[in-house]
């Protein structure tokens, strides 16, 4: 019998996920997957005392100090309503989707466009320093007079993977300028292009 991708990431929820978490929970089960089979065990992370998550499921770290994660559900509301009041606009629902629904850290993946970072949030210190990120990136679209764009990424290409805050596409585009690539017509449907890795997430 196959394990469902929830068992594996301790989903407690009936309730049918939107398509954004339900194709980022299905990634994460198929990296997990990956994991197991290629190192049997959970991906292993770094041990910090000072950099806890409800990820981690060690109570201690082995000799090499690491110790094993992975993602943990999470249950919030939109995590960026202080931000949507702060820049005066409403935020796409797939950003919120995409940042909310669980705790991670980030993977690296495979996609027809090259290697990308996926960024998730670790702990909730993290969370606040992505929120400043996004903050400063939006306030620089406003500057600009540039189309708001959310990132979820980067390429190695030093692409920067974003959401269309207007039609919810999945775009690239370069540091302080608009867009010049649409890769996906939504979230879902480029996590499910996606192929994992477990190259370290350096984010």
């Amino acid at each position: 019998m196959t394990t469902r991708p929830h068992s594996t990431l301790n989903s407690d929820s009936a309730t049918p996920l939107p398509s954004t978490p339900k194709a980022l929970e299905t990634l994460f089960y198929r990296f997990i997957e990956l994991s197991r089979k290629l190192d049997i065990s959970l991906p292993k992370v770094e041990y910090d005392e000072n950099w806890s998550s409800k990820c981690i499921v060690d109570t201690k770290p082995d000799e090499s100090g690491l110790v094993q994660w992975k993602p943990a559900i999470r249950q919030s509301d939109n995590i960026f309503a202080d931000m949507e009041s702060a820049l005066g606009v409403q935020f796409h629902p797939d950003i919120i989707n995409f940042y909310s629904h669980y705790w991670s850290d980030g993977i690296v993946v495979s996609h027809d466009s090259g290697e990308m970072s996926l960024i998730q949030i670790w702990n909730a210190e993290d969370e606040e320093m992505l929120k400043q990120n996004l903050l400063g990136h939006s306030f620089a679209k406003q500057k600009n007079r540039l189309p708001l764009t959310l990132f979820i990424g980067c390429t190695y290409h030093d692409e920067i993977i974003a959401i269309d805050n207007n039609t919810g596409h999945v775009v690239l585009e370069k540091a302080g300028f608009a867009a010049h690539k649409t890769i996906a017509n939504s979230v879902s449907e480029f996590l499910n292009q996606l192929t994992p890795t477990l190259k370290p997430y350096n984010g």
